[in-house]
């Protein structure tokens, strides 16, 4: 451990101003929905309405949770404790990969070696930041929630939800950075399964109860922030925290610096004839990624297509799901809504978000010099740009065409599950060209407005699902025009228009990139 508290000093002097907004943004996002729900819900019958609402609507109970209470409290935990803990599991393993093996892939580490620094220290310079970064997150939340007057045992649940969900994930990304042969991976890797985890939290509270006491973040969510604490839950995530972090010390001392335990596949002594264009270049380093997305979207399709009929049926026979159905404008059968509202949000923001993973190899190659090296030899920047376009471009439009097919297949209807998949792509590549166009005009800093953007598209969406945004606002939002209710008019002429929004951004960012500096 000898070295930690200099690199615990060096990571703060790196990411000061990183982590002091992750940790002020959501906080923030917290006071925020507080006082919105005051405003918009201020009496107890306001707030039963809206829990009612809630029991009827799935997509609410698949993306929030239900609520547990009709104070304001309880009724903005309902709806923003969730992703208070996504952000902070977000941040933490965004943190900790980068300060783990990221340091490794680009020389840092064997620097930090070659003076007197255990092999522990980096690791545990990075956990120590990233762990107590998420506690002083829960001591904000706690104070900004009893100052705007909530009951001080509920802000301190609140704030123990983000905290343990970001221990949790910090924990899992600490185990993936020995396991795994480099950085990408790991952050993919760990950031999947904790979504993958906080879905089947969402189908728990769907369909299975029982299916949320098997996952951490089912715990986290079962806490009741203002409606009867359960304090035993934040026991065993920081237990299951603690275990995941002695297993990665162990771990740690098995493998060889800058290698995971499973060795990344050497390459052929020469390199095939098809990988000489700047193209061919960008999909060799996207694909293992995209073949993950598509075997996720392979089996999301086979499960929704074939394995999904027995679950419709039964929201099928709920009122509660019909009147649902009715309200967002719809004629078809609830069966038939709830095939459309999973679908839409799968291709809307799942996809979204990898066509934004896609675009940010820009940024990663930028900052890596991997940029420089290409550009050396006679590849033109836009050449090299639009290679990772081009493949941000095309895998969103295979994964929509494989759960379409594969739901179409399992329902007997491959016509219609294609044109309900399909027509959310133009919107898709829209979210596209508004992230390189942020590339192109403000290079790495960028990023922050590509994820505010989708950030918004998202606040958008879930705030007319529950009536807090109007049809017109939520109109800004490309997916108003493809959404799956009768707000939308998904035709021919929309997707043009779309298209053409995609591609004016898209150019605008390329031409940009043209007349700046690389770096």
């Amino acid at each position: 451990m000898a070295g930690t508290g200099a690199l615990v000093r060096l990571i703060l002097r790196r990411d000061r101003i990183w982590l002091a907004l992750w940790v002020v943004l959501i906080a923030a996002f917290v006071y925020g929905t507080v006082s919105t729900i005051g405003t918009l819900m201020p009496t107890v019958e306001a707030r039963r309405e809206y829990a009612g609402q809630i029991a009827a609507n799935p997509a609410v109970l698949l993306i929030q949770g239900p609520a547990y209470d009709l104070s304001v409290g309880a009724i903005a935990a309902q709806q923003r404790a969730a992703a208070t803990m996504i952000f902070a599991a977000l941040g933490s393993v965004l943190f900790l990969v980068r300060h783990t093996r990221s340091d490794e892939q680009a020389g840092r580490r064997d620097l930090i070696g070659a003076a007197p620094v255990g092999r522990h220290a980096p690791l545990t310079a990075a956990l120590a930041v990233v762990l107590v970064a998420d506690a002083l997150l829960a001591v904000l939340i706690t104070a900004v929630l009893a100052g705007a007057g909530m009951p001080v045992a509920g802000s301190l649940a609140w704030g123990l939800i983000a905290a343990c969900g970001g221990w949790v994930a910090a924990g899992m990304a600490a185990v993936a950075v020995q396991v795994t042969p480099g950085a990408r991976p790991a952050g993919l890797g760990t950031l999947g399964l904790f979504f993958a985890l906080y879905l089947l939290r969402g189908v728990s509270d769907v369909a299975a109860p029982w299916l949320g006491w098997a996952v951490p973040t089912g715990w986290l969510l079962r806490a009741r922030p203002f409606a009867g604490e359960r304090w035993w839950v934040f026991v065993l995530a920081a237990a299951l925290a603690a275990v995941l972090v002695a297993l990665a010390y162990r771990l740690a001392g098995r493998r060889d610096v800058g290698a995971g335990l499973l060795p990344e596949r050497p390459g052929p002594i020469a390199a095939a004839g098809w990988l000489r264009t700047p193209l061919a270049l960008a999909w060799r380093t996207q694909r293992a990624t995209a073949v993950a997305w598509l075997v996720a979207a392979v089996l999301f399709g086979l499960a929704l297509g074939f394995g999904g009929r027995e679950a419709v049926e039964e929201f099928g026979g709920s009122t509660g799901l019909a009147a649902w159905a009715a309200r967002m404008g719809s004629a078809a059968d609830p069966a038939q809504v709830f095939y459309g509202l999973v679908i839409y949000v799968f291709g809307a923001y799942t996809v979204s978000l990898y066509t934004l993973l896609a675009v940010s190899r820009l940024w990663h190659e930028e900052a890596g010099g991997i940029a420089e090296t290409v550009l050396a030899g006679p590849t033109g920047r836009l050449r090299w740009a639009v290679g990772h376009l081009l493949v941000a471009l095309a895998v969103p439009a295979a994964l929509l065409t494989v759960v379409g097919l594969l739901c179409g297949l399992g329902s007997g209807d491959v016509g219609g599950l294609l044109a309900l998949t399909l027509p959310l792509l133009p919107a898709v590549w829209v979210l596209t060209g508004v992230t390189v166009a942020a590339y192109g005009l403000l290079g790495r800093a960028g990023a922050i407005a590509a994820w505010a953007v989708f950030g918004l598209v998202v606040a958008l969406e879930f705030g007319w699902e529950i009536g807090l945004v109007t049809d017109a606002v939520f109109r800004l939002s490309p997916f108003a025009h493809v959404h799956y209710s009768a707000l939308a008019d998904p035709g021919p002429a929309t997707a043009a228009a779309l298209t053409v929004v995609a591609g004016a951004f898209a150019a605008l960012g390329l031409t940009a990139l043209g007349r700046r500096d690389i770096g």
